[in-house]
């Protein structure tokens, strides 16, 4: 569901989903009634009341609801992160470097004491739209504040700092995701980012838990299952708009992915449309 603040999302559904993959871009999100098993890069997490996560990077995943009913629905809230709130923080707090390294993109922990406040105060908002562009931002910087105080506080400091290498491989995966149906260069895109092919390889590979090419894939599949859903396209088609030149490997790429064949995957998700978290 949609909000009238344009980076808060709230995910709601009554009864337990099939496994949906989905993108998780770089956002803050808290788990508030329910639960879901989420599954990323071969590892897969048990998610309950009060488990937040924090993703520095775009990454594929899978997500399953596994508890919810019309008495007692899953819940989530998600908040799109604001680099230029999290780097203003770290001004502020003197702080210009993560003070660990961490694998991968994503963290997850239990929500910190003084994190629900902030957030409460930002949904509160939504009874009040016209309130959104005066105080939206100060919310948004609380509840940021008391993540960088949190133990999600390093995985943040990604978003807001000048790792070189982390900025990197920033760049080099919104270059993907915005032209991933279009033919790519890892090489090309190595001198893009000012790295090293083999450098490039290994850092990439590092953060997002795929090669580039790979992570291509999977943003490319993504999308073509979104235009599926829409019903607005055929099989061939969306192949061909993925950039795909030819279906039968769109189609076999599509299964190892999903584990069911695009044309009928196409007839589930018109019949039995879901949410991505």
């Amino acid at each position: 569901m949609p909000t009238a603040h344009p980076r808060l999302t709230i995910w709601s559904t009554n009864a337990p989903t099939a496994p949906t993959p989905a993108l998780f871009e770089p956002k803050f999100y808290l788990l508030l009634q329910g639960a879901k098993r989420m599954t990323i890069a071969g590892s897969t997490f048990k998610c309950e009341p009060g488990t937040c996560a924090v993703a520095s990077v775009g990454l594929p995943f899978v997500s399953e609801v596994v508890d919810a009913s019309p008495m007692r629905p899953y819940m989530g809230v998600e908040l799109k992160l604001d680099a230029g709130i999290v780097a203003s923080l770290l001004v502020d707090m003197r702080e210009d470097a993560p003070t660990e390294r961490l694998p991968g993109a994503i963290s997850l922990a239990r929500a910190a004491d003084g994190l629900v406040e902030p957030l409460e105060r930002l949904l509160g908002l939504l009874d009040a739209p016209s309130e959104i562009p005066v105080l939206a931002s100060q919310f948004e910087r609380e509840l940021c504040y008391r993540l960088l105080s949190g133990p999600l506080g390093t995985r943040l400091r990604q978003i807001g700092t000048h790792n070189v290498r982390f900025n990197q491989v920033r760049i080099a995966a919104e270059w993907i995701c915005g032209n991933a149906n279009q033919p790519m260069s890892v090489e090309w895109l190595a001198s893009h980012v000012g790295m090293s092919l083999t450098s490039f390889h290994r850092h990439f590979k590092a953060v997002t838990a795929y090669s580039p090419l790979a992570y291509q894939r999977q943003i490319r599949l993504l999308g073509a299952r979104r235009r599926l859903a829409s019903g607005a396209v055929s099989v061939t088609e969306t192949a061909f708009e993925s950039g795909y030149v030819s279906a039968s490997q769109f189609s076999r790429e599509y299964k190892r992915a999903f584990g069911i064949p695009p044309h009928r995957d196409a007839v589930l998700l018109r019949a039995f449309p879901s949410g991505e978290c």
